[in-house]
């Protein structure tokens, strides 16, 4: 059934018609989802919340009655918060995995069948926190946070985390909501980052995000402009990485991780330059952050260049963030070609 489903996919990329595929696994499909369900109903929800991967067969919601049968229905029998985020996660990330659907549509459409604006940000803070191969578009947060201002300035203010997290409050996920509502959304009341708070972590953490936002304030961006050659980097593409290497490479260079916080993969390193506002970053296949215990290799899955006025690390470069190299300037963009050369081996005579 997997194989058929990715068949499917690619044939509904090419815009073929796909009935009669549809047809002849449909009984397995009706078969796989009555399954599913009948565990949800009965409350065993473990292997549903710690499903970490994107499924083929979860992207044919338009084109398969079960499918659509299935996702239209399940959201009042999922009953706990981490599955909830857990499907979510699984839905948007395998429709653009295999249909290259944006990750901000397949939200819209979940949100039409039971999931909330608060379960997309609490998705996010979950996923942030979380030992996951999927993540999810910060532009998709963000509309959330537009439809739904009370719920996230309640999360940025520490309220309302008993509600959406079955282990109540967390420090963690606050300051990762306090960034993200500051740092990304451009939120302007700084009334609590001023407030004499009682914990001091958050006290802490209010006056280093005061300083971030007093510093950025006065950077200024650089115009790239000017005659140029591009460089080539499509040459990564689908290059193979080697986990050591690659591991080893990052340190080395001092490069950042897409994501500190996610406890057990890595899925992408970034060049970073803060004063100028720019960055690069190459994505990739989830190593295991320690290679002690194996030496994998997984393909590069894609480059890509944005800039920003405040930095956030994010696996999943925003789409409002990115741009071309031409934008950036000449210099950055040398370095990241550098850096990634190393990092996929090519300055060692690796093939490209």
């Amino acid at each position: 059934m997997y194989l058929k489903s990715e068949e499917i996919c690619g044939a509904l990329r090419r815009g073929e018609d796909v009935s009669e595929a549809v047809s002849q696994i449909e009984w397995q499909l009706k078969k796989h989802y009555k399954m599913q369900e009948q565990d949800m109903r009965a409350g065993n929800q473990y292997s549903f919340a710690y499903d970490q991967k994107a499924h083929a067969w979860d992207a044919l919601y338009d084109v398969s009655p079960s499918v659509g049968a299935y996702w239209d229905s399940i959201y009042p029998h999922i009953q706990t918060p981490k599955g909830r985020y857990s499907a979510l996660l699984r839905f948007v990330c395998s429709r653009e995995q295999f249909l290259n659907i944006p990750q901000t549509e397949s939200v819209r459409l979940l949100r039409t069948l039971g999931w909330t604006a608060g379960d997309v940000m609490a998705a996010f803070l979950e996923n942030r926190h979380d030992i996951s191969r999927l993540v999810l578009s910060p532009d998709a947060v963000a509309e959330a946070v537009e439809a739904d201002r009370d719920t996230a300035l309640a999360l940025m203010e520490g309220r309302d985390y008993d509600r959406y997290f079955s282990r109540g409050y967390d420090p963690y996920q606050h300051f990762e909501w306090l960034d993200f509502m500051y740092l990304f959304m451009g939120y302007e009341d700084r009334t609590f980052l001023q407030t004499a708070h009682k914990r001091k972590r958050l006290c802490r953490h209010c006056q280093e995000l005061l300083e971030r936002l007093d510093r950025g304030a006065d950077r200024r961006e650089e115009e790239s402009g000017g005659r140029r050659e591009n460089l080539d980097f499509s040459i990564f593409e689908g290059a193979v990485l080697g986990q050591k290497h690659l591991m080893a490479s990052a340190a080395g260079q001092r490069l950042r991780k897409g994501n500190e916080n996610n406890g057990y993969y890595v899925l992408s390193f970034h060049v970073v330059d803060e004063a100028r506002g720019c960055g690069a970053a190459i994505r990739f296949e989830a190593f295991n952050k320690s290679p002690d215990y194996s030496n994998e290799e997984r393909p590069v899955l894609g480059v890509c260049f944005y800039r920003f006025h405040y930095f956030l690390p994010f696996d999943y470069v925003p789409e409002r963030w990115r741009c071309e190299q031409k934008d950036l300037p000449e210099d950055f963009v040398k370095r990241a070609h550098r850096a990634f050369s190393k990092l996929a081996g090519f300055d060692q005579g690796k093939k490209k």
